[in-house]
């Protein structure tokens, strides 16, 4: 049976796929969002594509601004910076240089390194097992949690401590911790709780409550990083399943 949760998989595209995706951004005029690694939401800029040379993989670009823009440019010219393309559903993530030209008032950018491509990549969420393990800490207390996205996660409580998360409630300074690095979460918002048996660390059933949360106004380079790392483990998974059918299979 087909993963449910594939289709929110991050894939790198491959070359030819690639040139495909920024032809047909050019050819429908989309809006390119570029930002500096550790910058904030109000800080992207955005960008008319104006063409796309398929020979030199090079995006030129106009910056959409008013007179004041025009007359200062991009904070980000001649900035290693990071460009997302949205396609309806889809989008395309990356990095790049960002360069500008006089003579033609145009920006550009060379795109030949690894393009990561999703839908909704914040609904795609990694589940815990054996290999990825991934810990909350919330209310001065940690817990193993059972998923993690770049929206939120959730982890199990027994039931007496039910009433210790409610439901709308913020929390802040939460951490995530998953690969052994840890994401700091200013605010996570209980999302509700639902019955849920789980075992403990002995094998026991216990009667408890499963606890979702969602991160609320994450700060963009802790975005970006979760993003990133949850991407890796994720990857990781589909190598271990395929070595395994290929075990099974010889």
């Amino acid at each position: 049976m087909a993963n449910s949760n594939q289709k929110y998989y991050f894939s790198t595209a491959e070359e030819d796929e690639r040139k495909s995706f920024f032809e047909k951004a050019a050819s429908e005029e989309l809006i390119v969002e570029i930002w500096q690694k550790g910058q904030e939401k109000d800080e992207v800029e955005e960008f008319d594509i104006a063409s796309f040379d398929a020979d030199n993989v090079t995006l030129k670009l106009k910056l959409k601004t008013g007179l004041l823009g025009k007359l200062t440019g991009s904070k980000n010219k001649d900035k290693d910076i990071l460009l997302k393309i949205s396609f309806h559903s889809i989008y395309i993530f990356t990095s790049s240089s960002l360069k500008y030209d006089k003579e033609s008032e145009l920006y550009s950018l060379v795109v030949d390194k690894e393009i990561y491509k999703s839908q909704q990549r914040s609904n795609y969420r990694l589940n815990a097992n054996r290999f990825v393990k991934i810990q909350f800490k919330i209310d001065n207390e940690v817990f193993s949690a059972l998923d993690i996205s770049a929206g939120g996660t959730s982890f199990t409580i027994p039931a007496e401590m039910k009433d210790r998360f409610t439901k709308e409630e913020i929390h802040e300074g939460a951490v995530v911790r998953l690969a052994n690095m840890n994401y700091t979460i200013p605010q996570a918002k209980i999302a509700g709780t639902w019955e849920h048996a789980f075992k403990d660390e002995k094998g026991n059933i216990i009667e408890g409550y499963k606890v979702g949360v969602a991160f609320v106004d994450l700060p963009k380079k802790i975005e970006e990083d979760l993003f990133l790392s949850i991407n890796t483990e994720a990857r990781g998974e589909e190598l271990r399943k395929k070595a395994l059918e290929k075990k099974k299979s010889s």
